[in-house]
């Protein structure tokens, strides 16, 4: 149900399909950066969800969630097997994964912290959306706390 993939041309619908609610105003789409040398790209249930894991450090992990709409009744299910998927496959120096939350989307903060994911800190006013700065809400999750 989960597995790495490597075909950009899957995994950019997914993630372009998401492009205008995560992203900040004047972004252009071609920012988005598909390596796959520096980014695992995970599928869900044969791309109705893409995870985006990239190492932050030696210790840390960051992962981004791209669920398509039609799919979100099932994002839970897709969060706890991507960061199933971390805690079986990464590589041990890997302890912590982190997020990070607009605060202008507090449903996907409620959504973090299901997956068991801490509120960790704020970047305050560091994500410009319509026209108006928001925080950026910090999240961690040890990696012995995986469910």
């Amino acid at each position: 149900m989960i597995e790495q993939v490597y075909d950009v041309s899957k995994i950019a619908p997914v993630v372009m399909s998401m492009f205008d609610d995560v992203s900040e105003d004047n972004t252009k789409e071609s920012c988005v950066d598909f390596d796959l040398n520096k980014n695992i790209w995970l599928s869900c249930d044969n791309y109705k969800a893409i995870f985006q894991i990239q190492a932050f450090n030696r210790t840390a992990l960051d992962i981004h969630c791209y669920v398509k709409k039609e799919h979100r009744s099932r994002s839970k299910e897709f969060g706890l097997l991507a960061l199933r998927w971390i805690k079986e496959h990464a590589p041990s120096m890997y302890s912590k994964v982190i997020t990070q939350v607009p605060s202008i989307y507090p449903h996907v903060k409620k959504y973090v912290k299901s997956l068991g994911f801490e509120h960790e800190g704020t970047y305050k006013k560091a994500f410009t959306k319509n026209n108006q700065v928001w925080d950026f809400w910090l999240f961690g999750l040890n990696r012995e706390d995986i469910k």
